[in-house]
């Protein structure tokens, strides 16, 4: 049972840039922001106490040295955490590697491992970034250097005569599943969950978002937006489909029909039984010729069942800071569902843009959207 567990916490999904936009979304990116900033500050006040205030402060050159570059630096990257954006996976990274290294050379630096052993668990407190942010290949990382340094301070303090080695068995026996055991579990348990969070947000057939995975990507996907275009596509004859060729070539042409919307830049969602909807940010004329290439790559005359696909596009413009983007969304697939209905009103197989193209959610009383 436990290879399963491990093999399982070794091989679940993460990806970085998930996370932070989670956190963005959900408002909790400015607090996670404070909180690493004030960690970084408090570790440099640590290291100041213990330079400063302790009876037995670090007396070799070397030592000084390194704990006066820890102070100056922890300031430095505090600074950085509240004044900079959010920083890439490869700067997350290095600060993950900056905080366990700083971590272990201080301690070491001060010169009376026994004295802080226990200070190590300051190592646990560094996992709790690593688990939230990162891959459990990354915190595996982390954990050998955890466990070195543990396995240093030990051999160092066993090897020391005026040592107690008693009470550093005791330490050891503390730092144990403070700094290893905990880590892992929760970290586990926090991708178990964010992977269970993110299939609530997609369509299990087509693998693309559904109502509520498209409504959750809106606010940050439309951040500084100054153009939005949604489209409805409906694919023809769905019905006569099922009934010549299956319900399993019906579902195979659903899952067609979401691999040929998907493109760069786009965020598509399967709103309904064989509809699908596509927000962009693209400009009116833009997103006119998106639809078009769709048409295109919807009919293949290698499909079992040949496709095609009705196409209703709302837009409008200038989105702004205060704009409730998933009401307004909402809106325009409402126009752009009537667009789509005039298509196949018209024979299907081709692209309407709605009349109305309001400006957001300041349009005037009495503009239905």
């Amino acid at each position: 049972m436990q290879s399963v567990f491990l093999r399982t916490w070794w091989h679940q999904p993460h990806s970085y840039e998930s996370v932070v936009s989670y956190l963005e979304l959900h408002g909790a990116l400015a607090p996670y922001r404070l909180a690493a900033a004030l960690s970084t500050f408090s570790y440099g006040l640590g290291a100041a106490a213990l330079l400063l205030l302790t009876d037995s402060p670090p007396t070799s050159a070397v030592g000084r040295s390194i704990f006066v570059l820890a102070i100056v630096s922890t300031l430095v990257v505090g600074v950085a955490w509240l004044r900079t954006p959010w920083p890439s996976k490869r700067v997350s990274l290095m600060f993950a590697a900056y905080s366990d290294i700083g971590v272990t050379l201080v301690l070491l630096s001060y010169g009376s491992p026994q004295t802080l052993f226990l200070a190590l668990a300051m190592l646990a407190a560094n996992s709790v970034y690593v688990q939230l942010f990162h891959s459990p290949k990354v915190m595996a990382l982390h954990l050998l250097w955890a466990g070195t340094a543990v396995t240093l301070f030990s051999v160092l303090i066993l090897l020391s005569p005026d040592t107690d080695h008693g009470l550093a068995i005791a330490q050891l026996v503390v730092l144990v599943p403070i700094t290893f055991m905990g880590p892992t579990f929760f970290q586990h348990l926090l991708l178990k969950l964010h992977v269970q969070a993110q299939a609530a947000n997609f369509d299990p057939l087509t693998q693309v978002r559904n109502r509520r995975g498209l409504d959750e990507a809106l606010p940050v996907y439309y951040l500084g937006a100054t153009d939005v275009s949604v489209m409805v596509v409906d694919v023809d004859r769905f019905k006569s489909i099922n009934d010549r060729f299956g319900h399993h070539q019906g579902d195979a042409a659903l899952q067609l029909v979401a691999k040929r919307l998907t493109t760069d830049g786009v965020v598509v969602a399967r709103v309904g039984g064989e509809e699908f909807a596509v927000v962009t940010r693209l400009s009116e004329p833009d997103a006119r010729a998106l639809a078009e290439q769709y048409l295109s790559a919807a009919h293949s005359a290698s499909d079992a069942a040949p496709l095609t696909v009705s196409i209703g596009i709302a837009h409008c413009q200038c989105v702004s800071s205060g704009t409730d983007v998933v009401d307004l969304i909402t809106r325009l697939l409402r126009s752009a569902d009537a667009a789509m209905y005039e298509a196949k009103q018209q024979g299907g197989n081709q692209v309407v843009v709605a009349g109305l193209t309001p400006r957001d959610d300041r349009a005037p009383s009495g503009t239905e959207l």
